[in-house]
């Protein structure tokens, strides 16, 4: 008998653990496992068949090449009733394109949290503007459509970046809207925006709770910055824009700025846009990084100045960027005129990249550690075309005054 009792309980079917656990529970586990995975658990058992259709939510990441077949998209719009948290494409197959805007479409009413599309060269679908939902959205390589006529805002959006878009004659008005629409938005990336205006009119970036804030830009288009009191960092690369001539009142917006990073930390190489003076005084700042260089007088009065109004400065980056046989002279005792009694009194790191031992970079290097007085760390990275061999140069740095007794110099070249 006892035999027979173990064939027969060894022919009933196994429990099936999985589903005695929390429906919660199941739902994180299966939300984690993201769609492709999730899809595949149908075929656990029948109990198992639709189980990923009653998520409260899914994930639609990485469509087309490589990632979710478009097809697989489209499936699943049809047959899952619930939420869309995220949805993002970085590669789009032919199918993918003629689908794009249909996705767009079915998302708006499916509480879509994250839209991140990579899209070359397609005109998108104003839909986007009507997905309420979202928290980030992202934009890169597109056409952006005109606003719709229901657009109400954007009212949780806490992240918009838009990458090398181009907007519609005039694109500026709308782009501000945008802004103004999203009151919670924390941060805001614009690289390479087109707004494609005919005028400069003068439009603001705003925002009461934006915490971050990066421009890259060859051209001015008209932007303005609005002042920004809960920014907490800020990049602005306007490496290869010669037409901005009000840099003073951009970086009055940036005032209550904790980091901040300027490629091009001056206007133009000519006399005329020289920044001496600055409507505004960088309280908050603790880290500077400076892409600059020492060979015209623009930019190292400029560089002077930004130093000059950072009072509470801790960490400073400078990237040399230029270099120029005509190097105008700016030596030891031009810089040191520049120094005021207040400047950098709490500079403890400084890190200088790309350095060429120009006689103008070695007089900078010299003041700063004969002024610095509570300097820990210089580290000095020599770039390609060095005027001086590694040993010449570090023969030199030994023999300058540090007015910080626990000044330590870290010395090094570009690999």
């Amino acid at each position: 008998m006892a035999p027979s009792r173990r064939r027969a309980r060894s022919s009933e079917p196994a429990a099936d653990l999985l589903t005695s656990l929390p429906p919660p529970l199941l739902d994180s586990i299966l939300t984690r496992l993201g769609l492709r995975d999730a899809v595949r658990t149908s075929a656990l058992s029948r109990a198992w068949r639709r189980r990923w259709v009653d998520l409260p939510c899914l994930s639609l990441g990485l469509i087309g090449k490589g990632g979710i077949p478009a097809v697989a998209v489209d499936s699943v719009l049809l047959r899952y009733p619930g939420n869309i948290s995220n949805f993002s494409i970085h590669s789009l197959d032919k199918h993918s394109v003629r689908r794009v805007d249909d996705w767009l479409i079915a998302l708006c009413n499916r509480g879509v949290r994250s839209i991140d599309l990579q899209a070359p060269g397609l005109a998108i679908h104003s839909s986007v503007f009507l997905c309420t939902s979202l928290v980030c959205l992202e934009l890169h390589l597109c056409s952006i459509p005109p606003l719709p006529v229901e657009f109400t805002g954007f009212p949780v959006l806490k992240q918009l970046k838009l990458m090398v878009v181009k907007f519609p004659p005039n694109g500026e008005i709308q782009l501000e809207a945008i802004i103004n629409a999203s009151p919670l938005l924390d941060t805001l990336t614009l690289s390479y925006v087109d707004t494609r205006s005919e005028a400069l009119p003068g439009w603001v970036i705003g925002g009461a709770n934006l915490r971050s804030l990066t421009i890259v830009s060859n051209d001015n288009h008209g932007w303005q910055v609005a002042e920004l009191p809960n920014l907490h960092e800020a990049t602005i690369n306007l490496e290869y824009c010669d037409n901005f001539s009000d840099f003073g009142g951009l970086l009055a917006g940036l005032a209550q700025a904790r980091k901040l990073t300027l490629n091009k930390c001056y206007p133009s190489f000519t006399e005329d846009h020289i920044l001496e003076t600055l409507p505004c005084t960088f309280d908050n700042l603790k880290s500077l990084t400076l892409w600059t260089h020492f060979e015209e007088m623009p930019t190292i009065l400029s560089t002077f100045c930004m130093l000059r109004n950072a009072p509470n400065l801790e960490e400073l980056d400078i990237m040399i960027d230029v270099f120029s046989d005509e190097e105008n002279e700016a030596n030891g005792e031009f810089q040191n005129a520049q120094w005021t009694d207040d400047m950098c009194p709490n500079l403890q790191v400084v890190r200088l990249t790309g350095v060429l031992c120009s006689s103008n970079e070695m007089c900078f290097i010299q003041l700063l550690l004969s002024k610095a007085t509570a300097l820990r760390m210089m580290s000095i990275t020599l770039g390609y075309g060095s005027l001086k061999s590694s040993e010449d140069a570090l023969r030199e740095l030994i023999t300058y005054r540090r007015a910080s007794p626990h000044a330590q110099i870290f010395f090094d070249k570009e690999p």
